[in-house]
């Protein structure tokens, strides 16, 4: 069942990014944070990608993975993905290989969690929820107390446009060898806008 549940997620993810991944990949800017909770003996990793489509269209990932060091089986693994349109102007921190991208709508966010990790109830840690491709299931995880349109609710109330992320990009001084394309600096309250699910 597990492996089933696995299968079809992999398939939705596949689905849901299709239509994006058509365009070509212009650039990306990724970064990384580990840390161990020694209180409770586990690894906690977390990962954001910024994924520059043509000239107008992002994907931003957000991926968690934890692991426990005295219970190996108890995991927990998180995936959302946000999509839509950007803006890139030169950063404002006035370093020359710097550019700052804002994420100018929202038009679709993919998002996965499982593992024992987020909990023992079935429901509270393995789930999809995606707004391209919404049921009423999904209404029922993200709104138990109802909601009369669940995609656009959920949107609306993970709606990171506006935010903006300061990257570093290699390709505007490539005799600097000391330069990587990176996230220099995420967007202010970025651990709130993407905890789709505590």
């Amino acid at each position: 069942m597990k492996k089933f549940f696995a299968l079809v997620s992999a398939l939705v993810l596949v689905l849901a990014m299709a239509s994006v991944a058509s365009a070509e990949i212009k650039s990306s800017y990724n970064l990384s944070d580990v840390y161990f909770i020694d209180a409770v003996g586990w690894y906690w990793t977390s990962d954001v990608s910024l994924v520059l489509r043509d000239d107008t269209s992002y994907e931003l990932f957000y991926r968690e993975y934890a692991f426990g060091t005295t219970d190996p089986g108890l995991k927990a693994n998180k995936l959302t993905v946000f999509r839509g349109t950007y803006s890139s102007v030169e950063s404002a921190d006035d370093e020359p290989c710097d550019l700052d991208i804002t994420l100018d709508t929202l038009d679709g966010i993919y998002f996965e969690q499982h593992g024992k990790g987020y909990g023992r109830n079935v429901l509270g840690y393995a789930m999809v929820l995606d707004t391209d491709n919404w049921t009423d299931e999904m209404t029922d995880i993200a709104f138990p107390d109802g909601s009369d349109d669940g995609a656009a609710d959920f949107l609306a109330n993970h709606n990171i446009a506006g935010a903006t992320l300061t990257v570093q990009d290699l390709r505007l001084d490539l005799d600097d060898v000391t330069l990587e394309n990176k996230i220099v600096t995420l967007p202010e309250g970025f651990t709130t806008l993407v905890n789709i699910v505590e």
